[in-house]
């Protein structure tokens, strides 16, 4: 069991170790909520369905029995080319050193007797922009770009203008897999019924910050009270997990689904199985954002909720018991395309 758990903190502070050195607070606290929700969405629909995966190898067959195993499951979610990038419009606040950047574009000057409130007015309220750049998994060689129309301020024409904001790249250096890692409780049979538990106390993966989780969800054979046995197992679940990343993200994810497996063989045994799953997750993201006005800097504290791309889903996977050795390995279908893996060398 202690290599087990030294190999799960490792996978997560390699993962960890592939984040950039810059707080990721620091990232987004010069985004407005508008920016900042479009920024992270592709890694809000990766923490959904990895949570949502792994539970389920085996159906339970008997309607009592005593089995518990204990699990590590490895989690991926695949991002394709158009999760890199994100084009939106909303609002922004500029700070004072883009104010100045915007006008010194349409020739205002200092020595201007209206530029000083001409600077004024474009900080005192948000701006209508256009944001193109990369996404949280993004390029960390790519930087977002504000596009400000340009507007008709004290009778001056102030003109269209693209800002660059190096603080705001791809966070994830480019990510097209991200992993997601779970110590696993199995326990059963009670009725036909086996539980499940997730759970880890808090780690602190540097800059990313803390991350901790807490799921169960249990799975029921209706046919192990059938004095007859289906050709194969059956099983219906229910699952749901949260998870906190740092004080950014707060994630909470739920599946229900039917199971169905057969398992071939005893001592040394395989196991097809199949799922179809409806699932859903929700992210709260929280951070502060630093912005400038005509009186000095402003912080304001942001939160909001985004659902992630979490609806049906289709497994297919194997388990393999080599007499203590268990190992599976499943791909699920879905909007968020995601493997998972689990090693264990107790139980199922």
């Amino acid at each position: 069991m202690k290599k087990t758990v030294s190999l799960f903190l490792a996978i997560v502070f390699i993962f960890a170790a592939q984040v950039k050195s810059q707080d990721l607070q620091e990232t987004l606290s010069g985004l407005s909520s508008d920016a900042a929700s479009a920024y992270v969405n592709p890694i809000i629909s990766g923490f959904g369905s990895n949570l949502n995966s792994g539970w389920v190898s085996r159906v339970p067959t008997d309607l009592f029995g005593f089995h518990f195993g204990i699990k590590i499951i490895a989690m991926g979610s695949m991002f394709g080319d158009e999760d890199k990038t994100f084009n939106a419009t909303g609002s922004f606040r500029f700070t004072d050193a883009q104010a100045a950047e915007i006008l010194a574009n349409s020739g205002i000057s200092t020595s201007n007797p209206f530029y000083s409130s001409i600077k004024n007015e474009l900080l005192s309220a948000e701006q209508s922009v256009t944001f193109t750049g990369p996404t949280i998994v993004g390029s960390d060689a790519e930087y977002l770009n504000v596009n400000f129309p340009g507007a008709t301020i004290q009778g001056q024409n102030v003109a269209q203008y693209d800002l660059t904001v190096e603080q705001v790249k791809g966070y994830l250096k480019d990510l097209s897999f991200f992993p997601t890692v779970a110590p696993q409780l199995n326990v059963g049979t009670v009725f036909g019924t086996n539980a499940s538990f997730r759970y880890l106390p808090s780690i602190d993966l540097g800059d990313l910050g803390k991350f901790e989780f807490f799921g169960f969800g249990l799975i029921h054979n209706p046919s192990a009270w059938l004095k007859m046995p289906l050709p194969v197992d059956l099983g219906v679940g229910f699952f749901t997990q949260s998870m906190k990343v740092g004080d950014v993200f707060e994630t909470s994810a739920t599946q229900y689904g039917i199971f169905a497996s057969r398992t071939f063989g005893a001592i040394i045994s395989f196991t097809p199985y199949a799922s179809l799953t409806l699932e859903n997750s929700t992210t709260t993201v929280s951070y502060d954002y630093n912005f400038d006005t005509p009186v000095g800097p402003q912080t304001s504290s942001v939160k909001f909720d985004l659902e992630g791309k979490n609806g049906f889903g289709a497994t297919v996977g194997i388990a393999m018991k080599l007499i203590f050795l268990n190992v599976n390995v499943d791909y699920k279908m879905s909007d968020i395309n995601t493997i998972s893996a689990g090693l264990s060398f107790f139980g199922q």
